[in-house]
């Protein structure tokens, strides 16, 4: 009986390794973890540095700087990936190019929308927090962004594409690594916050020309991807038109999910003290930190939803749950492994400044628990083409939790934070799976148009 059990074990094992998308998994998984390993490090690092109350400053810093993401095109760059990866398995040539013009196109205008808000950014903060400065941080921060929407997201995108995933996989390993090593070099060399923004900076710079030689393979191994004379050439005549009313609604759906990370971090900020910010967001952070090894997965699922849709659209429901199934399971015990170490580990690590953070640790095991709901949500709205409905769900969610949240932290500060961020998520992730699980199953009994 138990060799039987072993033989059973090994062949699943021996499946799962040689399936090309757990491969996949496992070498985003890797590069996840040197990239979250390194983050949480630095993070670490600057909270002994900088200590709680100026880090608080750093960390509104970068909620700022987060609002100007809105307008620098994240959401077009999944819209591509969706677009692309589905002529790419059509063997459409010349709209995969034009796809790309695109998307340059489209960071191009977002990083003159990002550098405005920058400029705001110091008036913003004052009449927020009665303190410019953040704002000039957030500013530097958002320059950053810029540098890496212009071309580290365009290789990034088009290495995934080409199935170039180890390549993909390092290009974002040593974004991290890179910009939280020189945060911390700059910050313990005496620059204090200001040395930690410009790392950030300072890094994504390096990346940006890294970028352009490992862009420079990629073209010389896949001749669908254009040169950059004639990348160029397409991106003054690509019609921003052809693709926006796409794009437009990924981006918005995007964008709102910027909005629920950030918001929490900002709204805290307007009822407490910036070493208070500091607590909630270390706390947040961690459990999050925990939850970005489910990120792979649905990295993954971008290019694997559409393509399933043109080449076996019937066993779409069945994956989304089974994947929705695995996501809640893996979420729950990744939170709750950092829940039981977090004592030992801020005392450890963050020392004494930091411990008050770990009640609200525990008070966030809900909000990771079930964070793995959301894992297929966004590939699946986008293979669908059903943005719509995410958005208005998320508006729903948005327009009546930001009052409650404002409220929530009035009376109960950073209880209430975690209050607000656990019930967002939640309803979120639960109506839009609801409904994505029974548009699937409809699909499949009476075939419609997608």
């Amino acid at each position: 009986m138990i060799g039987v059990m072993i033989a059973s074990v090994r062949k699943t094992v021996a499946y799962f390794y040689q399936h090309w998308f757990v491969r996949n998994m496992f070498t985003l998984q890797a590069g996840s973890f040197i990239g979250t390993f390194v983050q949480g490090l630095g993070g670490v690092l600057l909270v002994r540095i900088l200590q709680p109350e100026l880090y608080g400053v750093y960390v509104l810093a970068f909620g700022v700087a987060g609002l100007a993401s809105l307008f620098l095109g994240a959401g077009v760059q999944e819209a591509s990936t969706v677009l692309l990866s589905e002529s790419y398995a059509k063997g459409e040539r010349e709209r995969m190019q034009e796809m790309l013009a695109f998307l340059v196109k489209m960071s191009l205008w977002g990083a003159v929308l990002g550098l405005l808000f920058a400029l705001a950014a110091p008036a913003l903060t004052s009449y927020w927090y009665d303190d410019p400065m953040i704002g000039w941080y957030g500013a530097l921060i958002v320059i950053a962004s810029v540098v890496s929407s212009l071309w580290f997201s365009f290789v990034v995108v088009s290495s995934q594409i080409a199935g170039e995933i180890r390549s993909m996989a390092m290009l974002t390993m040593a974004d991290q690594v890179l910009r939280m090593t020189l945060s911390v070099i700059l910050a313990l060399a005496g620059f204090g916050v200001f040395g930690a923004v410009m790392g950030h900076l300072v890094g994504s710079l390096i990346v940006f020309f890294v970028s352009m030689k490992i862009w420079q393979s990629l073209r010389r191994r896949y001749n669908m991807f254009p040169s950059l004379g004639v990348l160029s050439g397409l991106v003054k005549r690509v019609s921003i038109r052809k693709y926006f009313s796409f794009s437009f609604w990924i981006t918005v759906d995007r964008n709102l999910a910027t909005l629920y990370a950030v918001v929490p971090v900002l709204l805290t900020g307007f009822f407490v003290s910036t070493s208070e910010v500091t607590f909630f967001k270390l706390a947040f952070g961690y459990v999050n930190i925990a939850l970005s090894f489910l990120g792979p997965v649905s990295t993954l699922l971008n290019v694997e939803f559409p393509k399933m849709k043109v080449e076996n659209r019937d066993h779409l429901a069945d994956n989304f749950s089974r994947v929705t199934g695995y996501g809640i399971v893996l979420s729950t015990l990744l939170t709750a492994a950092a829940v039981v170490i977090s004592p030992l580990a801020f005392r450890i690590l963050y020392g004494p400044s930091a411990e008050a953070s770990v009640p609200y640790i525990f008070g966030l095991f809900a909000y990771g628990a079930l964070f793995g709901l959301g894992i297929a949500l966004g590939p699946m709205w986008r293979a669908l083409n059903r943005v719509k409905v995410s958005i208005t769900i998320n508006v729903l969610t948005l327009t009546i939790g930001l009052p409650l949240g404002l409220l929530f932290l009035k009376f109960w500060h950073l209880w209430g934070a975690v209050i607000l961020v656990t019930a967002w998520y939640t309803v979120s992730h639960l109506v839009s799976f609801l409904y994505l699980a029974r548009r699937l199953r409809s699909i499949e009994e009476r075939p419609v148009s997608v």
